[in-house]
């Protein structure tokens, strides 16, 4: 059963859940809502025990919400409370999972809970992450746009989002792969040709090489009217054409859709 973690903490907005338990609703998945709490520190004043119980507390009687929520959607799902620092939390529980939805601020990045800013630590060590602005509206994962490079961040991306993928109305495939040179560059993947066994139908065009990435990828985002877009996250790939940092970077304080993005 494929299976999602949802941050449904107090700061969730509803837009993003309802975008969240649509989207489980449609791969027939399992939505896991959790809240991250920090560790009680070994020496700690009696104000701040307190205030940790209550956040405890709080956190428990989010369960009966949350799968409140999930029956409204007609989803099976349970209620977790995850407990240390945000991103090695997250991470770790990610392991476990097909799919992190996190929401993402107004300003952009990858939302930590405290801060609106991209956090890389929380993109590179946790499972794959969907990243749902938390100005989006309506469904995810019918138009679909793949940012191909050729890497294995970005191969583990696609892989991660197949069942959307297999499901979607329109894919396409923006190809920036640096053309193979043979006897002297490995052997490219097979992409086209394993997306056309796993069911998936898609078009390719070729990245514009004269224009920003970036700038590239939002055309083609907007021209096709994408609701989700797909694409490695600070690859080590420094000469490939989607596997820069500073890419992500921008794309991340930018978005204005949703993002499956691995590292």
């Amino acid at each position: 059963m494929f299976e999602m973690l949802v941050d449904a903490g107090p700061h969730a907005g509803s837009f993003f859940l309802d975008t969240a338990l649509s989207l489980a609703r449609r791969l027939e998945a399992f939505a896991c809502g959790f809240q991250v709490l920090p560790l009680q520190p070994p020496v700690a004043l009696s104000f701040e025990t307190s205030l940790l119980e209550a956040e405890e507390q709080s956190a428990r009687a989010r369960r009966d919400w949350w799968l409140a929520q999930c029956t409204q959607a007609g989803v099976e799902g349970e209620w977790e409370i995850l407990r240390g620092d945000v991103a090695p939390a997250i991470a770790k529980r990610s392991r476990l999972a097909d799919l992190v939805c996190l929401e993402v601020s107004v300003a952009g990045g990858a939302r930590d809970v405290l801060s609106p800013e991209p956090d890389r630590a929380l993109v590179q060590a946790a499972g794959p992450l969907l990243l749902v602005p938390s100005t989006w509206r309506g469904i995810t994962g019918t138009r679909v746009l793949v940012a191909w490079n050729g890497s294995a961040e970005v191969a583990n991306a696609i892989r991660a989002a197949l069942p959307l993928l297999a499901r979607a109305a329109d894919v396409c495939v923006l190809d920036g792969e640096q053309a193979c040179l043979p006897g002297i560059t490995p052997s490219p993947l097979p992409l086209k040709a394993w997306m056309a066994r796993q069911g998936v139908g898609a078009h390719w065009e070729s990245l514009d090489q004269a224009r920003q990435r970036e700038v590239s990828i939002a055309d083609v985002a907007n021209r096709m009217g994408a609701d989700l877009l797909v694409m490695g996250a600070y690859g080590h790939h420094w000469t490939s054409s989607f596997g820069r940092s500073q890419m992500t970077h921008t794309l991340l304080r930018h978005i204005d859709r949703p993002i499956l993005l691995s590292h």
